[in-house]
Order: C-alpha cells, then sequence, then structure tokens
C-alpha cells in the first residue's frame, strides 16, 4: 500500500511557494537534510523561488545536496543538472556551503562516475536495508513516464541492485548517471514535481492506474517502502485527475 498525498497548487510559482513550507516543516523534524535533486523546468522555478525568497529562511548549513540523475555532460553545459542548479540557487544564496554540495561529474567516464557516486552514498547518507537512505528525493516526470534517468527502454534498470546505474536517452542516446529504483525506493519522502498540460496524461496514468502502466512507466514504479510518496502538481498537470 502506498503512502500516497496529491497537492495541487494554482501555478508554477505556488508549487514553489508550497514545497518550501513542506521543506521547512521537515527540516524541523531532521536535524540534517540529505537531499536529491532533480533537474527540469519545475525545480529550476523552485530554485528561482529559493534565491529570491529564501536566503535567510532556509538553514541552508542542515541541508546536504545531492542529485538523482546527472547528464554525462561538463557543468557548463546546458543540459547539466548541477550547472542549472549553480546558475539560479548555488551562485545567489551566500549561506550554502560548498562542501555540503556532492555532485555527480558529469564530465568524467560514467561507468567510473558511477561506482564513485555509489561509495560517496554510502559515506555520507544513513543506510537502511543495506542501501543508501535520503530523507528526501525531489522527482521529475518525463513525457515519456521516466524518472530520474531511467527510461522506459531500460525498465529493468530501476530494479537493479546497483546504487548508482548508466541510463541513455532513447532517443539522443547521451548517457546519464542516475540512482537505481532502489535507492529511490529507500528513501523517507520522495516528492514528484510536475507542471504543465504536457504532464497531465502520465500523472493520471500513474495516479488513477497504476498497476496498468507499472511495467511500463518506470514512474508508476515509485513506492517509498518504508517512506511517503507526494506529488506537487500544478493545476494543468492535475487537469486530468
Amino acid at each position: 500500500m502506498i503512502k500516497e498525498e496529491v497537492k495541487v497548487f494554482k501555478d508554477p510559482e505556488a508549487l514553489a511557494q508550497g514545497f518550501t513550507e513542506f521543506l521547512l516543516k521537515l527540516s524541523d523534524v531532521y536535524p540534517q537534510m540529505n537531499l536529491a535533486l532533480s533537474g527540469g523546468t519545475t525545480p529550476k522555478v523552485i530554485f528561482d523561488y529559493w534565491a529570491e525568497h529564501c536566503k535567510e529562511t532556509i538553514d541552508w548549513k542542515r541541508i546536504n545536496f545531492f542529485w538523482g540523475d546527472e547528464r554525462c555532460v561538463p557543468p557548463e553545459n546546458v543540459m547539466n543538472n548541477y550547472g542549472m542548479t549553480k546558475d539560479h540557487l548555488f551562485d545567489k544564496v551566500p549561506g550554502i556551503n560548498s562542501n555540503n554540495i556532492y555532485r555527480i561529474h558529469g564530465e568524467n567516464e560514467p561507468e567510473e562516475e558511477a561506482q564513485w557516486y555509489s561509495k560517496v552514498l554510502l559515506g555520507k547518507l544513513m543506510q537502511k536495508l543495506d542501501l543508501p537512505s535520503f530523507e528526501m528525493v525531489m522527482l521529475g516526470l518525463g513525457d515519456d513516464g521516466h524518472t530520474v534517468s531511467i527510461f522506459p527502454n531500460q525498465i529493468e534498470l530501476w530494479d537493479s541492485k546497483d546504487i548508482c546505474v548508466i541510463g541513455e536517452h532513447p532517443e539522443s542516446g547521451m548517457q546519464r548517471v542516475s540512482l537505481s529504483g532502489r535507492v529511490v525506493n529507500n528513501s523517507q519522502y520522495v516528492v514528484f514535481l510536475a507542471t504543465g498540460k504536457n504532464k497531465a496524461e502520465k500523472v493520471r496514468d500513474i495516479i488513477k492506474n497504476r498497476k496498468d502502466f507499472f511495467n511500463k512507466y518506470p514512474a508508476a514504479k515509485v513506492n517509498p517502502k518504508k517512506g511517503y510518496l507526494y506529488w506537487f502538481l500544478d493545476e494543468e498537470a492535475a487537469s486530468l485527475l
């Protein structure tokens, strides 16, 4: 049984505010939070909101930043998730300590980087069931039903015994270092962040008919075994619910 809650907001800006309030509540529970970030449009809105409104209200010293996935390109490439976060958040908030940032090095050889990042997670995170356990993982939802960098044509990677896996975009062939599904589902809080009408169909499929899409969409396999699943949606993404 999935412990799941859906939160709907008027627009992306309202979603960013609502997610921030949620993060602040969890910060009261955890003295130190290990947070896995996502790339994409919606996190960018959230990072901009934090940079503008939360320089003082969030205790940045108590957050360690990780990533759920990273494209195998250097930080200066516009497709690099860390680079996007640096531009929209880290460079704008002096209170964020670089020692609290644990990025995936997209410029390195993918297999070696996956192994290295796995060791970082084992060393920095609490472990449950012999796997690293994040306090929170932020997830995006692809138009094809992918999440982190596990795509429908590689859905078997979800259950990999590895901590980090190598996903490959089905069209561009670009490789990405990604958390495995077992690590995602070992987290205490998992939060899908989705905005826009182009997300509405997949949001409906997964929330309303999860069993029908369990073996089709990696995002339908998100089910934190000992934790909680939240959906933060704007009205457009939730329009088919």
